[in-house]
């Protein structure tokens, strides 16, 4: 895993205002966790930020965050604990980062890849359902994988793909139910069929003269009767 520079210095500044006026000013507030030397409170750049995420592949790479506290600057290995954005504009709002060993094994979160084109969608016009997105796993820092890959390529309609199909990588382990099921294909649906328009019967139409013909022949069943 490629690791990244960052740079960040200690926040003096606290409360909801303090930190509008962080943004106001192209800068937000975070927070270092862990270490012998306690929580840091930070203040960083989102742009920066934003760049060292994308350069390592997402939220989980490895980063050298350079601390620039009381006159003095210090480097500390640590990972994004969680990142607040805001709703619609997807801009940075706050971060947390948690300082790491790379000696000491981690749990992260870890996202799943698919890789092909179910025969079922292919060549049957299935439906294919991503159910699970992501799994947590657990691993020394170095060994964190980008994503984990689960190959779709054979699934048929009414088939699923599980965790325990994920593609296995040493030193990774999966802690969620390899039951679980990460995608399936489901058939086409099916387009409403058009209601059939039925025209009304007509009417039965009656002459006259067959009027007349079926009185007669009521009156002379009543005289025979008589």
């Amino acid at each position: 895993m490629e690791w990244v520079e960052l740079a960040a210095k200690e926040r003096r500044v606290f409360g909801k205002e303090a930190c509008k006026k962080l943004r106001v000013n192209n800068q937000i507030p975070g927070i270092l966790y862990g270490g012998e030397e306690g929580n840091i409170s930070l203040v960083l750049n989102p742009v920066d930020l934003r760049k060292t995420l994308e350069k390592g592949g997402g939220e989980n790479v490895i980063i050298n965050l350079t601390v620039h506290r009381g006159g003095e600057a210090a480097v500390r290995t640590v990972m994004v604990k969680e990142l607040q954005s805001h709703p619609t504009k997807g801009t940075y709002l706050h971060v947390d980062f948690l300082r790491i060993s790379m000696e000491k094994i981690i749990r992260v979160d870890v996202p799943i890849a698919l890789h092909g084109e179910a025969l079922g969608v292919k060549m049957k016009g299935g439906i294919l359902d991503h159910v699970l997105r992501e799994v947590e796993v657990e691993c020394l820092p170095a060994a964190i994988p980008e994503a984990l890959v689960a190959d779709i390529s054979s699934l048929d309609i009414g088939d699923s793909i599980h965790v325990r199909d994920l593609r296995a990588i040493e030193g990774v382990k999966i802690l969620v139910n390899p039951e679980m099921v990460v995608a399936s294909v489901s058939p086409p649906e099916k387009e409403e069929e058009a209601p059939v328009e039925v025209a009304p019967a007509e009417p039965e139409v009656v002459t006259r003269k067959e009027a007349k013909e079926g009185k007669e022949e009521e009156e002379k069943k009543e005289k025979e009767k008589a």
